[in-house]
Order: C-alpha cells, then sequence, then structure tokens
C-alpha cells in the first residue's frame, strides 16, 4: 500500500467529535451488506473491522477513503486499500457489481464529482446501498445551510449535502430510501438506501413515450 494522501482521509463530523450514529442504522448498513456483497465490491468509507462484508462471495474487495484501522488491518486475500481520492477512481467503467458508500459523501472534497465516479464504475446491474447525512427538508435544511456557510472553509463535513438529489443527476435511480433523525447536536438526518443504473428497457420506453 502506498502513503495515504489527504484526499482519502476522510472523516466525517459525527467520527471527529467523538460521535457515533445510532447502532441501529449502522447495524441494519452492515446487516445489508453482508446480504448483498458477492462479485467485485467497492467500499468507500469503511471506518471498523465489523464493517466490512463476508467473504464468503466475494471475488474482489477495493477499499477506498478507509480508516486508519482499516489500513493498518491484515485484511482478506481479496480485499485490496486502494489510495485514491473520490473525484478520480482508478478503476474501468462497469468495474463493481456492488458500491458501499458510509459516511464518505459528506466529507469527499467534491461530492458531486464523487458520485458521477461511482456512477462510472457501477455495473449496469449492479448497486449502490448508501448511508450518509443529508440536507433536512424546510426550515431545518435552511438552518443547515446557513450554519454551513458560517463554517465554511473550518472543516470538510458537508451535513447538508443533498445526496438523493445529486444521486438522480448522476445518471442512478433511487430503489429505496429510509430517513432517520439521531438524537444529537449534528442535527442533520441520516438516509439509508439503494440506487442503481435504470433498466435500459425503461430508458427506451420512456424515450418512446416522449416522442424523442
Amino acid at each position: 500500500m502506498t502513503g495515504v494522501s489527504a484526499a482519502t482521509m476522510l472523516t466525517c463530523y459525527y467520527k471527529r467529535a467523538g460521535h457515533s450514529a445510532p447502532a441501529e442504522v449502522v447495524d441494519e448498513f452492515r446487516a445489508q451488506l453482508h446480504r448483498r456483497a458477492s462479485g467485485r465490491v467497492l467500499f468507500i468509507g469503511a471506518h471498523h473491522m465489523a464493517d466490512l462484508p463476508a467473504p464468503d462471495h466475494l471475488e474482489h474487495l477495493a477499499l477506498v477513503a478507509s480508516s486508519p484501522e482499516i489500513r493498518g488491518a491484515r485484511l482478506l486475500h481479496q480485499a485490496e486499500v486502494v489510495d485514491t481520492g473520490l473525484e478520480e477512481l482508478p478503476f474501468p467503467q462497469h468495474s463493481f457489481d456492488l458500491v458501499a458508500c458510509l459516511f464518505a459523501l459528506c466529507s469527499a472534497p467534491d461530492p458531486v464529482r464523487a458520485l458521477q465516479e461511482i456512477s462510472r464504475v457501477l455495473r449496469q446491474y449492479g448497486h449502490l446501498m448508501f448511508l450518509e447525512h443529508t440536507k433536512a427538508p424546510g426550515v431545518l435544511g435552511e438552518a443547515q445551510d446557513q450554519v454551513q456557510e458560517m463554517l465554511r472553509g473550518s472543516r470538510r463535513c458537508r451535513p447538508n449535502f443533498e445526496v438523493l438529489t445529486h444521486l438522480q443527476r448522476a445518471g442512478l435511480f433511487i430503489h429505496r430510501v429510509d430517513w432517520s433523525w439521531p438524537p444529537t447536536h449534528v442535527r442533520a438526518p441520516l438516509i439509508q438506501g439503494f440506487a442503481a443504473h435504470p433498466d435500459p428497457y425503461y430508458v427506451r420506453e420512456l424515450s418512446w413515450l416522449r416522442g424523442s
């Protein structure tokens, strides 16, 4: 493994402030990952060894933006720690059957570009699973914007990043999303869900209906 650059050391505000997301939310993410991880998997933001999927059906596990605990551990032979930023993932197009993203977009220098790269490396019938902060609706979301503007440049974490909007702009279709509101001072809702490329048949039918 090469030296880890600053771009790969993504730490969201929860982790830096010594807080944790609700255990039941993280446990659900881990359970879903263990059930779904097979083939080639890209995991962005793994923080603890318990986050990693079981090796039973893995062909390859690429770990990006992982914690020092992960980078310093003895990993399974299928696993590889990759030293890279999210904005230029060093993988060919359509490389992964599953991409898992855990509290990484809020800390990426350019989360919009990061989602575009995730979309690029995800296979046509692959899935993205995510657990992230996001901007709240209504007045609370406006307050998040104001706080983030006041704190501009003081920390990387952006708890007001509109994850669902930018997933769609990256060309991904959201299959499921669950919201939770942790009782902490961070005041940013968490969203957990799945996204994928739209089915080519659906895209063709939609184009036909639109007359394009």
